[in-house]
């Protein structure tokens, strides 16, 4: 073992430090530190970790056999009066005691049973909470509910594991280029035929949607980003007369609750024009998010570019004002350069949990309700389910039924159920349990196109459909912990704001006053669209009062995304997608079959205003690529040559198709303005049904959604722990009440008493003053220990010097990280026959007519068509955590990062060999990587 390491070994004994989680102490070490900049060369040494709270210095001081101990009478009088405390806090805290959540991160592979496709796990057995959807919001609220043992769990997930398709998940560029749309990983839903775009062909109907554990988050384009404060700060406004907040403080705390950000190396920062906050990203959440480890030339101009356009560059996009250009972090785990996704961050580090079972390959196909009502609401008494329409199975439910079904599956199981709009649901013979008529209305999406752009550079992403380049490089993922171009994803972003794209000031205020003034006819136009509920036209230009307020404001009103593939080699793109649109959609089921996929109709660019807005942004995007930054790379366009507004305008007809980002068709707003739940997520007119995941967002973002639905997972778990733990302490609860959704603060977890100190915060307190007592004694018991082994261990043997030999010899719990598995990769084959496809079609081509060799469906006799991962636009959603040898998230996974330099190429290639004290690293996957003290 490392020297630098024995410092830190008795350290296992407690976990990482967070103040939600006061009892946990130390093994955030030094250079481990987020928001210092290290170098390589000071990565691979380890610091003494800082004293962090009382309970790391205790341990801090049993650490150093150079001390002197207290004196004996002192110690005695001291322990005495530690043991009365501790009998004190034992008796004064609830009968109910608080599940010590440290357990969930101990970073041991989850035993294999948790995860299971036997339907006798579920079927017929009763637990506290099910929930429907294996996906980002799913699994990561299910993770954290069962970090209480006194709460069992169970997710019912309709795709498969993942096992299956190992590389197509966590490699991330082979993610992109040969990826899980159109397979048994993909619903594959197709939309209806839309009014103001072309979606006749196969291409620009299709609705790619996340199957399986991870859901979208495991086949996505890896996007980490979020809004920004006025937009989180909008969903607030349309939730008026709550104490539950859903403004930007909130979701920036839980969207940090769920990350470890690790900065990239400073070379890559300097040539890439890479910045970032630390202060604005987590440290030690379950998911990853960093910078790939090669780069494609191109790059390096994105930014200058923006810069000679005199845009605003942000120091980070996270920041709250995500105006402008940026290199934005991906769902990447940096120790291997492999996807961090929802089951490797939340599922697989945690320990073996009794509590929490995962049922694969059977699809949620509605809510099954009680006799009696409570009060009003209907009480749901557990969930149908199975693998098809002539298998179906009941599993009962204590607590609560959590749809985290996503935006699609979500309002298609309440419709289903009997919770929706009352003609539709009569339609199909369907019992109306609750009439809510905005279940599945309210849709919106980001709508895209782009611009294709030609180089003299022909080392573009296309190059890896070269298969033997394409398997070269498969090799290096594999032997060298991701060190490959197959590390390489999108991350080249910016969000104008209105005033950036439309500069001329006379005509923007004239252009937004004529949108102010066309709301209320878009209002009828739409009501006779979808027969709108007039309590959802309400919340609609509610809505739409928010989304005129952007317009004036520094929101971005465009993403505009560098793409490094665009049909062939030396051909890349310039994304343009929508983020705020005016139109609204529908998502309604079909008929009373669950295995039907419901009606789609994003009702895309029906309102003539986002039309402007998208034809605005082509004409940018142009205008950008001939800066002299990017034009001295660029060398032609092949789409939007013609860039009078018609032409413009017949050709986003022709091409726009979503960005992967529906929402909305659950909003949380108040019922009369044609939500669907309260602030607590509480389904109106049900007891115990929430909706956990994208669909409760009122209003669109300028960002991929990911990190904000596991904002809102990691949200909700506070809110419905909160609430259950009041009612065990035999409180009023002050949040999750089904009826107010009334909450005691913006923070889920405060208490509502703003005076007097309630039972519950003097518990906590008299218990956490019991808790440092016993963990003084426990210290003090263990430096005299200590003290008396290091006399025994020097007197015998010098090959027994080390106090850690046990520890080293693997008598403690093992720390595990996660890495993909290399015996799932078939190198021989598998970028000649894997199955998936990535980019959308070239310019000129349809899906339907342009096949390209490796780009092909999974589906046998399907039609070969290569659904989009749209330029990397990541779909809805996103494991790994990096373990360190210490047993606490690093920073640095526990692998260093060696420095690189420059090659011709712009990528890089190694300049040191890649500094670890845990000898190869070339096992990836889900299996013990490191083991403590190895």
């Amino acid at each position: 073992m490392p020297s630098h390491r024995r410092d830190f070994i008795a350290l296992q004994v407690s976990s990482r430090p967070r103040p939600t989680y006061p009892l946990r102490t130390i093994s955030r070490l030094g250079a481990c530190q987020r928001g210092s900049e290290t170098t390589a060369a000071q990565r691979t040494s380890v610091p003494a970790p800082p004293s962090r709270s009382l309970f790391s210095s205790s341990y801090a001081f049993a650490l150093r056999p150079s001390s002197r101990p207290p004196p004996f009478a002192a110690m005695v009088l001291g322990s005495s009066l530690l043991s009365a405390s501790l009998a004190l806090g034992l008796a004064a805290l609830p009968a109910h005691a608080q599940y010590n959540r440290d357990n969930g991160y101990k970073h041991q592979f989850i035993k294999r049973h948790a995860v299971t496709n036997d339907t006798s796990q579920v079927a017929d057995k009763t637990f506290d909470f099910v929930v429907m959807g294996g996906g980002v919001a799913g699994l990561a609220i299910a993770a954290r509910l069962s970090e209480n043992e006194n709460f069992t769990v169970a997710v019912i997930e309709a795709g498969g594991d993942g096992s299956d398709v190992h590389d197509q998940i966590y490699i991330p560029g082979y993610s992109y280029l040969n990826g899980l749309t159109v397979s048994s990983y993909d619903w594959d839903y197709l939309t209806e035929q839309q009014q103001e775009i072309d979606s006749t062909s196969t291409f620009g109907k299709r609705w790619p949607r996340g199957k399986g554990l991870g859901g979208s988050g495991a086949i996505n384009g890896l996007f980490w980003c979020r809004a920004s404060k006025t937009e989180y700060d909008s969903w607030d406004t349309l939730n008026p007369d709550t104490a539950i907040h859903w403004g930007w403080d909130e979701m920036q705390k839980y969207i940090k609750k769920s990350e470890t950000l690790t900065p990239p190396p400073q070379n890559d920062s300097d040539l890439y024009h890479i910045s970032y906050d630390p202060n604005d990203h987590g440290t030690d959440g379950p998911i990853q998010a960093g910078w790939p480890w090669y780069y494609y030339d191109a790059v390096k101009y994105w930014i200058p570019a923006w810069q000679e356009l005199n845009l605003p560059i942000p120091t980070d996009g996270a920041s709250g004002n995500n105006r402008g250009a940026v290199i934005t972090p991906s769902t990447l785990n940096t120790v291997n350069m492999s996807r961090s996704e929802p089951k490797a961050g939340y599922i697989d580090p945690m320990p073996e949990r009794t509590n929490l079972v995962i049922l694969t390959d059977h699809q949620v196909t509605k809510i099954l309700w009680k006799a009696n009502k409570d009060g009003d609401n209907v009480v749901a008494d557990g969930l149908e389910f199975g693998p098809d329409i002539n298998n179906l199975y009941r599993v009962k439910v204590n607590k609560e039924v959590i749809l985290a079904g996503g935006t699609v599956n979500t309002p298609q199981t309440l419709q289903l159920s009997g919770i929706g709009p009352q003609a539709l649901l009569e339609r199909f013979g369907i019992q109306v349990q609750v009439p809510l008529p905005g279940v599945g209305h309210n849709l919106q999406d980001h709508a895209a196109t782009a611009v294709y752009l030609t180089t003299a550079d022909q080392n573009t992403w296309a190059e890896l459909k070269d298969k033997d380049l394409a398997e070269e490089e498969l090799q290096k993922w594999r032997d060298q912990s991701g060190r490959s171009k197959w590390s390489f994803i999108n991350q080249a972003i910016g969000y104008p704001a209105l005033e950036d794209v439309m500069t001329d000031q006379t005509t923007r205020t004239n252009w937004i006053n004529s949108v102010k003034s066309s709301l209320d006819g878009y209002a009828t136009k739409v009501k006779g669209m979808y027969s709108e509920d007039d309590t959802v036209i309400t919340g609609m230009q509610a809505q739409w009062d928010e989304t005129v307020k952007y317009l004036e404001s520094e929101v971005g009103q465009l993403e505009i995304l560098f793409t490094m593939f665009g049909g062939g080699r030396g051909e890349i793109g310039i994304q343009v997608a929508l983020q705020h649109p005016f139109s609204r959609g529908t998502i309604l089921i079909n008929s009373d079959n669950p295995f039907d996929p419901p009606q789609i109709d994003p009702g895309y660019l029906t309102h003539t205003a986002d039309m402007d807005i998208l034809r605005a942004g082509v004409k940018f995007a142009i205008e950008l690529s001939k800066t002299k930054s990017l034009g001295s790379y660029i060398n032609g366009q092949t789409s939007f040559q013609d860039q009078s507004d018609d032409a413009i305008n017949e050709g986003i007809r022709r091409d726009a198709h979503t960005e992967y980002h529906p929402m909305g068709t659950a909003a949380m707003m108040p019922r009369e303005h044609g939500g669907v739940v309260n602030t607590s997520l509480i389904v109106y007119g049900t007891s115990n049904v929430r909706v956990v995941d994208a669909s409760i967002m009122p209003l669109e973002i300028s960002a991929h959604l990911m990190a904000s639905t596991y904002g809102i997972a990691e949200k909700a778990a506070d809110i419905i722990k909160k609430y259950y733990k009041q009612i065990s302490d035999g409180q009023t609860p002050t949040v999750g009440d089904p009826d107010s959704g009334a909450a005691a603060t913006s923070s889920a977890g405060a208490d509502q008493d703003s005076g007097a100190m309630s039972s519950t915060t003097r518990s906590i307190i008299i218990g956490c003053v019991a808790g440092a007592a016993a963990l003084a004694v426990i210290a003090l018991a263990a430096f005299l220990i200590r003290r008396r082994k290091n006399k025994e261990e020097q007197a015998s043997s010098a090959a027994n010097k080390s106090w850690y030999a046990a520890d080293a010899a693997g008598g403690a719990d093992s720390a595990w990280a996660y890495k993909e598995d290399p015996s799932a990769m078939d190198l021989s084959n598998s970028y000649r026959d894997q199955a998936g496809a990535g980019m959308a079609p070239p310019p000129g081509f349809r899906e339907d007519d342009f096949g390209r060799g490796s780009f092909h469906s999974v589906d046998n006799g399907a039609e070969r068509v290569s659904v989009s991962d749209l330029l990397g636009g990541g779909r809805e959603y996103s494991a790994v955590p990096a373990n360190d040898a210490y047993g606490g998230y690093s920073p640095y996974g526990g692998l260093q990062q060696p420095p690189r330099a420059a090659s011709p190429a712009g990528g890089y290639t190694d300049t040191s060999p890649l500094a670890s004290p845990h000898g190869s690293s070339t096992d990836v996957r889900t299996t013990p990587l490191y083991q403590r003290g190895y």
